[in-house]
């Protein structure tokens, strides 16, 4: 069965995380190989997860005592707060 659009993208961490199933890896393939938008939006994930992860980097640097996935909590959570102010 075909994946929808809405299921490819509440199911896009998983798919980045390499958390899912070999089926389901199949699945989300041939959809992005039919679905332009869809294989646009995994393509824009990827982007700014590698920006999140590197910008992590770059404030660890100056901060021993933060692990980089504090430092990605720290920009997700100033992210979200901006986007629910409409920023």
């Amino acid at each position: 069965m075909m994946l929808t659009c809405r299921e490819l993208a509440e199911q896009a961490d998983a798919f980045l995380d390499e958390e899912t199933s070999l089926t389901q890896r199949l699945q989300f393939r041939l959809h992005m190989s039919m679905c332009n938008g869809c294989a646009r939006f995994i393509g824009q994930m990827r982007v700014t997860r590698s920006l999140i992860t590197a910008e992590a980097r770059s404030l660890k640097a100056g901060q021993d005592d933060k692990t980089v996935d504090t430092c990605i909590d720290s920009i997700l959570a100033a992210f979200n707060d901006g986007k629910q102010s409409g920023v």
